[in-house]
């Protein structure tokens, strides 16, 4: 597993390889909508385009190594963005977000937003009564309390965005044999951004790419105050033996033995 980030444009991830496969969509599919990148939640706060300082301005180096990068980003609309990220095994990448602010905000919350290919499966475990089409159409599926996203890149660009809230704490995506987890804290239906939802996938009707979006718990904070963030990716090779279909038991059951590993790691470290 490797990774590459660009301090210049927002210290985002812009390459994500495994066995030299790239899983992400790049600036060859839209010329600033590529990479993994990181917002403040909810989008009401800013509407569009995104915060420049937290989105696309240079971040500044802080420490790098082989192992772990961290990176400072200027302030922008009352609050800055800080990031480490650090191989915590082979295949399994810590991802740390700590927002300091300048003014005080009634609701604040983390959003990472990770760009792929829209073609594969993205998945995810819901509380169903939360999933909820925002935006245009997309054509999930609900099976056995997980959202599906079956997706094929010989069909129409459509633009949509569903949100629900995730009841396990993580979203997966497989593409190209390979299998992407994101893992972060599980938070309630009332722990949500307002008009978000900690899991969401935008659909753009324009290229051919998803948004894998994941969110943290909102809190209120004063000027002065910080919110700190946890994520963690995990890429490896899908065994062939399972099943790669929308509904898949052995699919799903498969990811959340994987997902007690990452926590089994992640506990070694805490």
């Amino acid at each position: 597993m490797s990774i590459a980030v660009e301090t210049g444009v927002g210290g985002r991830v812009t390459a994500l390889r495994y066995k030299g496969i790239e899983l992400l969509s790049g600036r060859d599919t839209h010329p600033t909508n590529f990479g993994s990148t990181f917002w403040i939640s909810p989008q009401s706060l800013w509407g569009w385009p995104p915060i420049a300082a937290h989105d696309s301005k240079p971040y500044q180096i802080l420490k790098q190594s082989d192992q772990e990068l961290s990176l400072a980003g200027p302030m922008g609309d009352g609050a800055s963005i800080k990031k480490h990220f650090s191989l915590v095994a082979p295949n399994m990448l810590q991802l740390d977000y700590q927002l300091e602010v300048t003014k005080d905000f009634e609701v604040l919350a983390a959003w990472e937003i990770t760009r792929v290919p829209s073609n594969g499966h993205a998945f995810a475990p819901v509380n169903t009564q939360s999933v909820k089409t925002v935006r245009g159409r997309v054509d999930y599926e609900l099976h056995n309390d997980v959202l599906w996203l079956p997706l094929d890149s010989a069909k129409p660009l459509v633009e949509g965005k569903v949100i629900a809230n995730g009841s396990e704490g993580w979203l997966a995506y497989i593409n190209s044999g390979l299998l992407y987890v994101k893992l972060y804290p599980a938070i309630s239906i009332s722990q949500m951004a307002p008009g978000e939802g900690d899991i969401e996938l935008y659909l753009s009707g324009a290229k051919p790419y998803l948004e894998l979006e994941i969110q943290s718990a909102t809190q209120m904070l004063k000027a002065g105050e910080r919110l700190d963030w946890r994520t963690h990716w995990l890429i490896m090779e899908l065994p062939h033996n399972i099943s790669v279909e929308a509904g898949s038991g052995s699919l799903v059951n498969f990811v959340r033995g994987e997902v007690k590993r990452m926590r089994q790691i992640i506990r070694t470290f805490d």
